[in-house]
């Protein structure tokens, strides 16, 4: 999905994956993040943000959520990580990363509110009275008080499979007075996902239902006379898309994709963040006239369509090999590559694929690659997956 734009605007990180992967300082099934581009693109999107006004958590779990890379995307200003599991926001809490939103997309489990509790997050999403109530229980044992903000959502909304969830935009003034006779629990604003998808030509992100249903809910809000602080619309966030955001009233929004210039959008158009990241594996054996590569870290989602393979970081520009995607009821062991007239495959070459990815969901280790843009790549962490 993004290979072609990487060969454009980061050729040198291709080049990297095969040096390091052809001279064993890397695995395959590894993802390599270029740290500098990663850098400037964060700078990029804090400029923009700030110039909307619009604040910005990080969300890390598409890069492979552990600390070592919320704190570089920390050191250049988004300061606060949205954390859209328990596990997540434990790993990044306990390192030290603020957490600035916790709860979306997964409500926190019955006994885990006391902990999420002492990482003193901004806000927490709620989904219903009662995983409010929950949570107003463990403040009151506490005695603190928490901010919240409620996911909302319309029949008409776009829900991706396995995401569903949230409080009907028609019982939200009903739901609304319920939460308001918790103790220590204050509404404070509202989200909901995806506000944003890519349009059926493929030049821009467009509105979703869901946006209108947000926008809808905050006027529910204001009718209650409660101080709105909060106004969360993630999905596909760039320089690109903050300011239409910031103009329909969102505070608040956080990248991911963004941070490693591979939104949706980021495939057909060139945005200010540069892409930042490649999957590198190797190809292990020949099946008939195709090959198989060690797999690990790919994704269902990933609308990868080939790779370039083979073991010389100058001429794997002009060896592209069309891949298979995976049936989603296979096991990622190996990926499917086919063979090709106009060049040779052989048994170890470098296979270099950039599509969507969530590392959080593979078994795929993480590269972190400084001086990458000098012709100098130096390994400064290597996450392993096991």
């Amino acid at each position: 999905m993004f290979l072609d734009v990487t060969k454009r605007r980061n050729s040198e990180l291709i080049k990297t994956g095969v040096t390091l992967h052809q001279a064993g300082e890397i695995p395959p099934n590894t993802y390599i993040i270029d740290v500098d581009i990663l850098r400037e693109n964060v700078r990029k999107l804090v400029q923009t943000a700030d110039q909307a006004m619009m604040e910005l958590y990080l969300m890390s779990k598409q890069l492979g959520r552990f600390p070592e890379i919320a704190k570089i995307i920390v050191e250049e200003g988004i300061t606060k990580a949205v954390a859209v599991d328990f596990d997540e926001g434990k790993i990044l809490a306990d390192h030290g990363i603020a957490i600035g939103n916790i709860g979306h997309l997964v409500q926190p489990g019955k006994h885990q509110w006391a902990e999420v509790l002492s990482w003193k997050p901004e806000v927490v999403t709620i989904f219903s009275y009662e995983r409010a109530k929950q949570l107003s229980n463990a403040t009151e044992r506490l005695g603190v008080s928490q901010d919240i903000i409620l996911k909302v959502y319309d029949e008409q909304d776009m829900l991706y499979p396995g995401q569903e969830g949230g409080i009907l935009l028609q019982n939200l003034a009903e739901e609304i007075d319920s939460i308001q006779q918790l103790p220590g629990v204050d509404i404070v604003g509202l989200t909901t996902f995806p506000n944003l998808q890519l349009n059926a030509t493929k030049t821009e992100m467009v509105p979703t239902h869901n946006l209108t249903t947000l926008l809808e809910a905050k006027k529910v809000l204001i009718q209650k006379g409660i101080a709105i602080k909060q106004i969360n619309g993630p999905s596909g966030t760039s320089c690109e898309t903050i300011p239409f955001l910031a103009a329909q009233g969102i505070t608040h929004s956080e990248p991911g994709h963004g941070l490693t210039g591979t939104t949706p959008l980021h495939a057909f158009k060139d945005l200010p963040e540069k892409p930042a990241i490649i999957y590198v594996t190797e190809v292990s054996h020949q099946v008939r006239d195709s090959y198989q590569v060690i797999a690990g870290g790919y994704y269902g989602r990933s609308n990868m369509e080939g790779c370039l393979v083979g073991s010389d970081p100058n001429s794997i520009f002009n060896q592209y090999a069309k891949a298979e995607q995976l049936n989603p009821d296979s096991i990622d062991y190996y990926g499917l590559i086919n063979h090709q007239d106009d060049f040779s495959i052989e048994i170890g070459d470098t296979a270099i694929f950039a599509f969507r990815t969530q590392i959080f969901v593979t078994r795929a280790h993480v590269a972190l690659v400084e001086g990458i843009q000098k012709g100098q790549p130096k390994l400064i962490h290597f996450e392993r997956k096991w």
